[in-house]
């Protein structure tokens, strides 16, 4: 690219792709046009006559670039796929297509449900782009605990809605687990608590029917608010199952509820 380009006044934008980049010597902009002109070889420098049109499409292309929120290693998967398919040098409608990774849907929700079964590990997990893990996440109870064909469609669409985005926040580290240990008591300690148990249940004077007893005293008093599953229990456990005057009584009650 000629001098007179690169310091020509220009209506341009300020912007990083204008910008000396220190590892490669030049802007970025400048450095695609090489790139493009070695892949296409006298084709590329024909399509700009003059300097004007250079400068429109340096200004055009990076406005573009922009909008789409391209990085610059996305600009290198775009040059490289360009090589590829391109048998022609690329409009910018072509190199914005070949810069995005086309994600297989099938493919992405079997790398999203490894990856997440890999966060659950406490991994990273493999990702191969910033739109699929944030488009699982989104989806990650669906993605566990539904079959492809139940979640296909909506997967689908929040996988193209994530990946039209082309900005992504990066993906967050591991969390800290905290794992449950159970403390172990020493036997000294074990056998306390037991001997406090048994202090409860062999209290002198302790009544253990005392519930039944209870249940019976209200029905006698003509409670009927009494459950008739607890007065059965309470008259098993009380032995009036051997008294046919109780027994009677429990079944005339019993009828008059009904």
């Amino acid at each position: 690219m000629t001098a007179e380009i690169k310091n020509r006044i220009s209506t341009a934008p300020v912007s990083p792709w204008f910008e000396v980049h220190p590892a490669l010597g030049i802007t970025p902009i400048d450095h695609l046009y090489n790139r493009l002109d070695g892949a296409y070889p006298k084709r590329w420098r024909e399509l700009f006559p003059d300097a004007q049109s250079l400068q429109n499409w340096r200004e055009s292309w990076v406005e573009a670039l922009e909008d789409e929120r391209i990085t610059m290693d996305e600009v290198k998967f775009g040059i490289k796929e360009c090589r590829r398919v391109c048998i022609h040098p690329p409009s910018i409608t072509e190199f914005l297509k070949a810069c995005r990774r086309s994600l297989d849907p099938l493919s992405a929700y079997h790398e999203a449900i490894a990856g997440l079964a890999a966060r659950e590990r406490g991994e990273v997990g493999s990702w191969s782009s910033l739109a699929l893990y944030w488009a699982a996440v989104s989806m990650s109870y669906d993605l566990k605990m539904l079959t492809h064909g139940q979640i296909k469609s909506r997967w689908e669409s929040v996988l193209a809605y994530q990946s039209a985005l082309g900005v992504w926040e990066p993906i967050p580290d591991i969390a800290l687990r905290v794992e449950y240990v159970p403390a172990v008591a020493s036997p000294e300690v074990v056998q306390a608590a037991r001997e406090v148990q048994n202090s409860f249940t062999k209290e002198p004077g302790f009544d253990h029917l005392r519930w039944a007893k209870r249940i019976i005293e209200r029905w006698k008093a003509g409670d009927q608010t009494v459950p008739l599953v607890s007065l059965e229990s309470a008259q098993v456990v009380m032995g009036y199952k051997a008294r046919p005057d109780m027994n009677q009584a429990l079944r005339s009650s019993n009828e008059s509820l009904h």
